[in-house]
């Protein structure tokens, strides 16, 4: 990443996360029937104890489809197509909250469909723009399996193999951009992410500073940054069933991610990010759940409101400042001014929430200290918290590291 951009995108993300209300609902994709495998019903899911609120689609219903097809200049023309629009099944789709739009496509085919939420007839519009297409489907490696909408406002969608990682617009003249290949991360030792025993299907998501996250059907999570395309392996999900199979992955109202299998129907279940932790779901009721192929929603991981940074304790907000920000060389300076005298401690955490840094400070006037991150630290975007000696937050701020 261009050091330039680094904090034109920051900003772009943040501000797109501020004006974003987190839900507790989301899109998936199951089966018609609980565990049967054709995935055509699109339904809606309550993502607090996994209800379905709602069917939007399916085939047993008979249910009229408006089609329609973008040409060069974005308008949609009427078709007269009669076929189903989720054909052949759906294994990746994402909602976009700013246009209420559920995009998707077909598992063998090659274009872009979403469905107008703002319509009162079930509307479907299909892009057959060439770019979106990933090839003859010769085998599952070029299938789209994993989509979701960034925080900058794109689509993003990626092939099992993770070799075509493509990027739409979704205005009202979209862009289609193929960016290419993943590049494993250094980092991954032995878990590449176009490995197939490790590392296809499964769902992305989006988190609130422009980062994608990759949760595989083998339960492997990557951290993704679409930019330099560097895919990062940070772990597995822990404590899911030997035979879970993560297929869909929606962040919920807490900020936790809630996914799903496409194989199991005895419940969904809950993840922390930074814990990679999974907990069951708390089900209403003993019925068995839709097993589902995707998921998708509007809401990002580290979003405003669950950023793990306290908002409503920053006393001394103007008596405390952090430069040179955006940090060069990994080191940079707090200084002090005007704060009661006394110890504090100073914590730089990552975006996942770990401590990289913690340092005891004492204040009697003004003063500069010196941060080191450790020279591992990987560049992105660090929260600082200075605390006082009852353990509250005093101050706190974003520092992007270059």
């Amino acid at each position: 990443m261009k050091k330039a951009t680094l904090p034109i995108m920051l900003f772009t993300a943040l501000f797109a996360v501020k004006s974003q209300a987190q839900t507790n609902k989301a899109y998936a994709i199951t089966a018609e029937t609980k565990g049967t495998y054709n995935w055509t019903a699109i339904r809606e899911i309550d993502l607090s104890n996994g209800n379905v609120l709602r069917t939007l689609y399916s085939n047993t219903n008979t249910q009229h489809v408006n089609y329609s097809f973008l040409n060069s200049e974005g308008v949609a023309n009427r078709s007269l197509q009669t076929s189903s629009p989720t054909v052949n099944g759906v294994a990746a789709a994402a909602y976009d909250a700013k246009s209420n739009r559920l995009y998707f496509t077909p598992m063998w085919g090659t274009d872009l469909r979403f469905i107008d939420l703002n319509s009162n007839e079930m509307s479907v519009v299909i892009n057959n723009d060439a770019r979106f297409s990933t090839g003859v489907r010769v085998n599952e490696s070029n299938v789209i399996t994993r989509m979701a909408i960034g925080a900058d406002g794109n689509g993003y969608a990626l092939t099992n193999d993770g070799n075509q990682l493509i990027q739409f617009t979704t205005d009202k003249n979209p862009v289609i951009t193929n960016l290419g290949a993943l590049i494993d991360s250094k980092n991954n030792k032995d878990i590449s992410v176009h490995a197939q025993c490790t590392s296809w299907g499964g769902d992305l998501i989006g988190d609130a500073y422009g980062n994608l996250y990759l949760f595989t059907y083998r339960n492997h999570v990557f951290k993704i940054n679409p930019v330099t395309k560097i895919a990062e392996h940070i772990g597995t999900v822990k404590n899911l069933p030997s035979n879970f199979t993560t297929n869909g992955a929606a962040v919920d109202a807490n900020g936790d991610v809630f996914i799903t299998s496409a194989v199991l129907t005895n419940n969904y279940y809950r993840v922390n990010l930074s814990t990679l932790n999974a907990t069951e779901i708390i089900k209403a009721d003993n019925e068995a759940v839709y097993n589902a192929s995707d998921l998708a929603n509007s809401n990002l991981a580290y979003s405003a409101a669950k950023s793990g940074v306290v908002t409503n304790e920053n006393t001394f907000k103007n008596n405390i400042s952090v430069y040179p920000n955006p940090v060069v060389n990994k080191t940079f300076a707090v200084q002090f001014d005007k704060l009661p005298a006394g110890t504090y401690s100073v914590e730089i955490s990552d975006i996942n929430g770990k401590r990289v840094v913690t340092k005891a400070v004492t204040v009697s006037g003004l003063q500069n200290e010196k941060i080191n991150l450790p020279k591992a630290s990987s560049s992105g975007l660090y929260f600082i918290k200075v605390l006082n000696t009852k353990g509250t937050s005093v101050f706190y701020d974003k520092v992007v590291v270059q």
